[in-house]
């Protein structure tokens, strides 16, 4: 490609034929570009993996199962050489500039580790679906501005950026890698990019929102309310994310209390809707020893205080909570 930046654009697939062509379209119409573009596929059977085998320029990993978001993010990260790395969903439509600008961004300060730019709903472009993540004292993280008309101007540290769309340093994604994971495999999907949210701050690299990058994301067709699957990972990942990476001055009091009651609402509402969900707190049973260990390697490399996590960190809107959820 010429033109290009020293980015890779990683684009991960699992039965995505009816949003790839508009996903690369975007893509490919960066000024300046990408330098590499891969492509990992999670066992499609739709056709879409041999629509993108098709195309020209591409590095096209092809898994014989859904291995997960998580570890076909690692294998994509893995299989490119640039200096910044993005990853992008395929019902993420890109609009021009977001790669130039996000790259301003993230190299304006050594520090910075990821960025993302301002995503807005598909249906309605003035309508913000994600402008970063929002820590809460639960342990629950909420899209800054989600539903709420655009209003976004300058760009604006915040705790993390969703991996919908987001650019990330390398260096920084090497730096937070427990035991070569950049994202954590255990989670499989759901809450991963939140993981690396807390690694990152934890080792002291910041996360910047850039508005003048904008795209819209659909949200694909799978929400938390139609899928007992999703709904069994988000329960497991819930808990694990605590496990890994609550300060420790959260592990008791007020904080520990509001991160049970999140488990208690979100176990409720899963047995409400799919009583099979209810499985995933005996993955997270299963898998805590795991996130206990790695806690270890987090807390003994982190660079900052509790403090510093904590001034992130804001109450739990449950009055909100429970009525999105309700609804």
């Amino acid at each position: 490609m010429t033109d290009s930046l020293d980015l890779a654009v990683v684009l991960i697939n699992w039965n995505g034929r009816h949003d790839c062509e508009g996903a690369l379209a975007a893509i490919r119409s960066q000024r300046p570009g990408a330098g590499e573009v891969v492509v990992v596929d999670n066992g499609s059977s739709d056709g879409s993996l041999e629509w993108f085998l098709a195309q020209p320029d591409l590095v096209v990993l092809s898994n014989p199962t859904n291995f997960g978001f998580a570890r076909a993010a690692n294998q994509g990260i893995r299989a490119t050489s640039s200096e910044l790395v993005m990853l992008c969903n395929l019902d993420v439509r890109l609009q021009d500039g977001f790669l130039e600008h996000t790259v301003h961004r993230l190299l304006s300060a050594p520090d910075v580790g990821s960025v993302g730019g301002l995503l807005l709903r598909e249906e309605g472009e003035l309508v913000v679906d994600s402008a970063g993540h929002v820590l809460h004292r639960s342990g629950w993280v909420s899209n800054r501005g989600q539903g709420e008309l655009d209003h976004f101007e300058h760009a604006e540290e915040v705790f993390g950026v969703t991996a919908a769309a987001a650019v990330y340093r390398r260096q920084m994604l090497e730096d937070v890698a427990l035991e070569g994971e950049v994202f954590c495999e255990s989670f499989f999907a759901y809450l991963e990019d939140v993981d690396l949210d807390w690694r990152a701050r934890w080792r002291g690299w910041r996360s910047f929102v850039e508005p003048l990058a904008r795209a819209t994301h659909r949200r694909g067709g799978s929400g938390l309310h139609r899928s007992a699957r999703i709904e069994r990972h988000v329960l497991a990942n819930r808990a694990l994310l605590w496990a890994r990476n609550a300060p420790r001055s959260w592990l008791w009091g007020p904080p520990a209390g509001s991160a049970a009651g999140l488990v208690v609402l979100r176990s409720g509402l899963a047995a409400r809707r799919h009583p099979s969900a209810l499985l995933g707190l005996a993955d997270a049973g299963r898998l805590l020893p795991e996130a206990l260990r790695a806690r270890r390697l987090i807390m003994g490399r982190r660079r900052v205080s509790d403090e510093e996590i904590e001034r992130w960190a804001e109450p739990t809107p449950w009055r909100a909570l429970i009525g999105s959820h309700l609804h």
